[in-house]
């Protein structure tokens, strides 16, 4: 996958899951997701901010969950991509992609939603594998990395 349309798939994926999980990121998203695919390191490193509490005390610290949830949809995407390139080893690559994106419950067409689950449930496990490596690797607490796995699971449901 070419790395502009890439770095859009995981976007609008990392978007969609923030909505769930973090709406009050919403407006951070566009410039964190800049900063992010231009140096993943460098904003993952860079994820605790120091919120001063107007000069009382010591400062608290702030971790966004945006640089988390688009390194995990990173992570994921490049698994799918691999499941959908074994099943379709003759189709393009464009084919590839969208197959990719619209096994995301958010991407699917109206009139596919009643279509069957297009991964397996050990596909789904390896998914959910996937998002729980990568947040605890990037240090996330227990409960979110819980729920940003579902989240990212949850969105293959059919609605």
């Amino acid at each position: 996958m070419e790395d502009a349309v890439y770095n859009q798939t995981v976007s609008e994926v990392a978007r969609e899951l923030l909505a769930q999980l973090a709406p009050q990121e919403k407006a951070l998203f566009r410039s964190i997701s800049e900063s992010y695919f231009k140096n993943p390191e460098k904003t993952l490193s860079d994820n605790s901010a120091k919120d001063e509490m107007l000069g009382f005390g010591a400062a608290e610290t702030i971790t966004l969950l945006t640089p988390v949830v688009l390194a995990v949809s990173g992570d994921v995407i490049k698994f799918l991509l691999g499941e959908a390139q074994k099943a379709m080893q003759s189709e393009s690559t464009s084919v590839i992609n969208e197959t990719v994106k619209s096994w995301f419950n958010k991407f699917r067409q109206n009139d596919d939603k009643k279509s069957p689950l297009p991964l397996t449930p050990e596909q789904l496990e390896q998914v959910r594998k996937i998002a729980i490596k990568k947040a605890q690797q990037l240090k996330l607490s227990e409960k979110n990395t819980k729920l940003l796995a579902e989240a990212i699971v949850g969105s293959f449901a059919i609605a």
